[in-house]
């Protein structure tokens, strides 16, 4: 099985291949907190060559230490979380300094420290308007903006007064404005310069001057950028303590978003489905947004007549669109009360066989009130969980993948919302411009996936009585536009798919890019285009960031490349530990060791992984899990045991979980304790997902000292050990823990990582110990525990310690206690 990255509108079917490599990049799923503070300021890019981008600068009035009003020369920026002062400034008002520490990282990763804040007032010159702000010190904000003497083609101060006149001359900036107030500054009134790219933007200030200017810049970029999130703090994700996420809890706004999905959703005539948009906000709070739309698409145009087969995808693209029915040009003379007009590019993808533009429609860009549509949208609660729709797609014999094509666009938006997804366009550079409305879901909303989702939902129960078989895949087979299920034979297999494509035929649903283990199959669906693909990226790079860059990008959600992606997390906290910038190189034996995993990383190719987890005639089925502990990491696996005939068994990985150790030493036995609770998690979630009748459950650890906490009551042991025994016990009634000998532990890989090149052929990794194909639940009792002392040293004072033994059954009424003795 193997599944790839995808974009929006990209081939689902693609993703899930049978019987293929398990190699996957993607960016890494979790995400750590930090002790330390940190700040986002982003200032705007003056751009080199071959133009001059003017900044927004103002001349606005600030106190100083004694109340008098001073001006100062200010950088407008909306990219900017947090408001700067210069020191220079700030000693030239006499403004009190007030301690903080700030870390902030600027662009390329360079960070530094802020260790000073000033707090004053600014307010334009007849003092309509004045706000106290708190202001980040820094040495300097930036060089002289513009960095020469700008000869603007078209006199501006001629339409209205400027705030800033010398704009266009270099001058020093002694402050910057950000998000906190900038939309504060913004009034009705935006006028373009004719003849030219200059924008002029009404302020509480006067009117400021932005945008391009045909005059070569020098050799410089102005870039000044704070990230809120420093790269460090993302990193201990990798070893922090951290457990499978088994539970998902909903919201108020999910709630909300569904109470309106339940009242406003309809079918028309033709069977399809209306939707509505959950608003938090009444949509007059949004401005104005065609000017904006306006701008961009003009920008757009220049590209459009520079590239032929970039417009001619493009047009086919709107043509498309619109003979669908899914877009429709407004005719009407009169503008609506409230609209919102969504700026849209392309992003183009050779590569693609069959999309290969994929038009971007912007509806977080903001309108001249600050607000966007994205802004008022509830996103409702999309609930669908990778792991678990593919753990279930391994239970099928006849299995197939489809997709659901231009899956947002068969659902209707309200008629009455429609004006808020209104587009601009022309046929031409110097054309007209027409408005267009997009009538059904759009990609770019925020509230799209849960719409569309939803929809599925609707369908499922509304359709149940007569495509039953479709219900159920409809409602828990299906990855956003994907549809990934199977039967048990080939008849039920044949009977699902045309249910689907009649119960999803009702509603105005097409699917296609079937793809199946089943020539069969494929031959009975309506459509046979399918594509595969697969790509390794082993570049040989040896700076820090790149390495995080491509561990980041190993996307393995079952876990199958376990042992192989903890040698990857392993390296990076050592680098991490090492204290080294980004940019560094790697130290040689670090380096040497990156190269040997890049390079072998070729050999995940190899990896061919059963789909299919049970037999033809099975008799039952038992999941058997396994933990360990290393200084450096510790993981958990889990096997499906399938008995048939004569007591054989076949066995089956079906996911693991890693995580790199805590860089705080913590003990072996603690640890050991710690992939206890992450395997009893695992083995949660594996079951709901699986949806299968499990007979027993067996785990097994090498740890005698964890066994003997595991068979203590947890109102005996001190706080660390308690809490985590306690939770074992829980989420693991009705299971029996017993000891396994380290050698043929397979989370003993998994824990202490391993090259890529020792993965493929491991059966021990592949198909666990061999006692479990001799269809034996166990390998038999446990040594003594030797060195008791570690085990009595975690009890509460006062508490005498029992004799431990090797097992604990935790509650089972099946035949797993001839096992725990």
């Amino acid at each position: 099985m193997i599944h790839f990255p995808r974009e929006n509108s990209g081939n689902p079917a693609s993703h899930l291949k049978l019987d293929a490599p398990a190699f996957v990049p993607k960016q890494s799923e979790e995400t750590a907190e930090a002790n330390s503070q940190s700040q986002f300021v982003a200032t705007g890019i003056e751009k080199d060559k071959p133009k001059n981008v003017l900044l927004s600068t103002i001349r606005a009035l600030v106190k100083n230490k004694f109340s008098q009003w001073v001006e100062v020369r200010c950088l407008l920026d909306v990219g900017s979380q947090s408001c700067l002062c210069t020191k220079a400034c700030a000693e030239r008002l006499q403004l009190k300094m007030e301690k903080v520490n700030t870390v902030v990282s600027c662009v390329n990763d360079a960070s530094m420290i802020v260790k000073n804040c000033v707090k004053t007032s600014v307010a334009n010159r007849d003092r309509s308007f004045e706000r106290e702000l708190l202001m980040l010190v820094v040495n300097k904000i930036t060089d002289f903006i513009p960095n020469k003497v700008i000869n603007v083609d078209v006199d501006v101060s001629e339409f209205v007064s400027l705030v800033d006149h010398s704009f266009n001359v270099p001058d020093k900036i002694d402050m910057l404005l950000g998000a906190e107030i900038f939309y504060e500054l913004l009034r009705p009134g935006q006028i373009y310069a004719q003849n030219s790219q200059l924008l002029l933007q009404n302020t509480v200030f006067g009117y400021v001057v932005s945008g391009s200017v045909n005059q070569v810049a020098e050799n410089r970029v102005y870039c000044g950028l704070i990230l809120d999130d420093d790269l460090n703090k993302t990193l201990k994700h990798f070893w922090e303590i951290e457990s499978v996420d088994v539970e998902c809890t909903g919201n108020t706004e999910a709630s909300l978003c569904e109470d309106h999905f339940v009242r406003t959703h309809k079918r028309n005539k033709d069977g399809r489905y209306v939707v509505s948009m959950a608003l938090s906000r009444d949509p007059s709070c949004l401005g104005n947004s065609k000017d904006i739309a306006v701008r961009q698409l003009n920008s757009l145009w220049k590209r459009l007549s520079r590239d032929s087969e970039y417009l001619s995808l493009y047009t086919d693209f709107l043509r498309e669109y619109e003979d669908l029915g899914h877009l429709e040009r407004v005719v009407e003379s009169s503008e609506p009360p409230t609209q919102y007009c969504i700026p849209h590019h392309g992003v183009l993808r050779p590569d693609k066989l069959t999309t290969k533009l994929r038009v971007v429609f912007n509806a977080s860009c903001p309108t001249t009130t600050g607000i966007s549509l994205n802004d008022i949208l509830m996103k409702g609660d999309v609930i669908e969980d990778v792991f678990q729709t593919i753990s279930r797609f391994r239970r099928h014999k006849f299995a197939f993948t489809t997709d659901i094509q231009k899956m947002y666009r068969q659902i209707l938006i309200d008629p009455d919302q429609q004006d808020l997804q209104r587009i601009v366009w022309k046929t031409g550079p110097n054309a007209e411009v027409s408005a267009y409305r997009l009538k059904t879901v759009t990609y770019g909303m925020s509230n799209s996936p849960f719409l569309a989702i939803r929809t599925l939902q609707q369908l499922a129960e509304d359709e149940k009585s007569r495509f039953p078989l479709a219900s159920e895949v409809l409602l828990h087979d299906t990855y956003m536009d994907d549809i990934v299920s199977g039967a048990p034979d080939l008849e039920t297999a044949r009977r699902l798919q045309s249910q689907l494509r009649d119960a999803l035929k009702s509603c105005g649903i097409t699917l296609h890019k079937w793809s199946s283990n089943s020539p069969e199959l494929l031959n009975s669906s309506l459509s046979t285009d399918v594509e595969h693909s697969s790509s390794l990226d082993t570049d040989l790079s040896v700076k820090t960031r790149e390495v995080l860059s491509v561990i980041a990008r190993l996307y393995d959600p079952l876990g199958f490349l376990g042992p192989v992606l903890t040698r990857a997390k392993v390296l990076l906290q050592r680098l991490w530990q090492q204290k080294l910038d980004w940019d560094d190189v790697l130290p040689n034996p670090i380096a040497y060791e990156w190269k040997e995993f890049v390079t072998t990383m070729k050999c995940i190719e190899k990896v061919k992984i059963t789909r299919f987890i049970l037999t033809d005639t099975w008799l039952r089925i038992v999941l058997q899990g396994f933990v360990d502990a290393s200084g450096a990491a510790y993981g958990a696996v889990v096997y499906l045991q399938c008995f048939y005939q004569n007591n054989s068994a076949k066995v089956t990985i079906l996911a693991s979980k890693s995580r790199v150790a805590p860089i705080r030493v913590i003990s072996i036995p603690r640890l050991e304790l710690c992939a206890c609770v992450l395997l009893s998690q695992l083995v949660q979630k594996i079951r709901s997902s699986l949806r299968l009748e499990i007979s027993d459950i067996v785990l097994h650890t090498d740890s005698p000292i964890a066994l003997a906490w595991l068979n203590t009551p947890a109102n005996h042991l001190k706080t660390f050990i308690a809490n985590r025994v306690s939770k074992v016990q829980r989420l693991t009634e009705n299971c029996c823990w017993t000891h396994v000998p380290s050698h043929l532990n397979p989370a003993d890989l998994v824990s202490h990582g391993l090259s890529p090149r020792d993965l493929p052929e491991l059966k021990l990794w592949w198909n666990g110990p061999s006692f479990l194909e001799r269809g034996e639940l166990s390998s038999g009792p446990g040594p003594p525990l030797m060195n008791e002392s570690e085990y009595s040293c975690e009890l509460k004072n006062g508490v005498v310690p029992e004799m431990p033994i090797s097992s604990v059954c935790v509650s089972t009424n099946s035949d797993l206690s001839f096992y725990c003795v």
